[in-house]
């Protein structure tokens, strides 16, 4: 059986290469606009949802026996990498978030369940904790090597210094205005986290619509419903074809 991750890139292999080489253009500009800063996260040979690691023996065994008795994900999870899927596979398989697969290996990863090529640990598995929100801003710059230990050590001194002040500022805000991180690097960042929540949709790409801010009047509520009930009858009519046309 093809995997709906194979089935999705091969929609978009069928794609005519003057189109593709468009949205090769536009893709990558717009990936290094967004993390400009953070070069070595745009690396499409280097990714988190690229990885596909091994079941440890305690894991099979887990898997097996279940005698944790995780949540059914959990074991969706690692069913999944016995059956030799990636990361983006499973996440997509599922209709997951890839924060939801971050959360789901980090914890795998604790309990020493996964097996991880030594190559792919530092910066893979840094980019899962961080999506995942195991880890902050601070110490996931040090991890990818944007800081070294003793800036980030210097930075932790600093907002030590300020809180016993009872000024109270987050680390990013810190890192800035210590000149390791900027404006820009920061929303690169909050921005890698935001999207990592985000479903795949196979549809026009909707994936939530919120209603904007101060939109207290009943008249802006109903406008902005009456738009979230179109665009989902969109979605689900352009995911039907889609699924038609992949066959699933």
């Amino acid at each position: 059986m093809q995997k709906t991750s194979d089935l999705f890139i091969q929609n978009i292999k069928n794609l005519p290469i003057w189109v593709k080489q468009v949205i090769t253009k536009e893709i990558l500009e717009d990936l290094r606009k967004k993390l400009d800063e953070f070069s070595q996260l745009v690396e499409v040979d280097d990714l988190f949802q690229y990885m596909c690691p091994k079941l440890t023996f305690k894991g099979k065994q887990e898997l097996q026996e279940r005698n944790l008795r995780l949540s059914e994900g959990y074991y969706i999870f690692m069913q999944d990498l016995s059956e030799q899927n990636n990361i983006f596979e499973i996440t997509i398989k599922n209709n997951w978030t890839l924060a939801d697969s971050a959360k789901i290996f980090c914890r795998l990863n604790e309990l020493e369940f996964l097996q991880i090529e030594d190559y792919l640990t530092n910066k893979n598995i840094a980019v899962a904790q961080f999506i995942a929100g195991k880890i902050k801003t601070g110490e996931f710059l040090k991890r990818i090597g944007k800081i070294n230990t003793i800036q980030l050590e210097q930075a932790i001194r600093y907002q030590k210094k300020l809180n016993d002040e009872g000024r109270h500022i987050k680390m990013a805000s810190i890192l800035i205005k210590m000149g390791f991180i900027t404006d820009k690097g920061l929303d690169s960042l909050l921005l890698l986290k935001d999207e990592a929540r985000k479903h795949l949709s196979f549809g026009i790409g909707l994936t939530s619509v919120k209603l904007p801010e101060g939109a207290q009047s009943e008249d802006q509520i109903a406008r902005m419903q009456r738009e979230i009930t179109r665009l989902e009858n969109e979605n689900i009519i352009m995911k039907k074809r889609l699924k038609k046309l992949l066959n699933l």
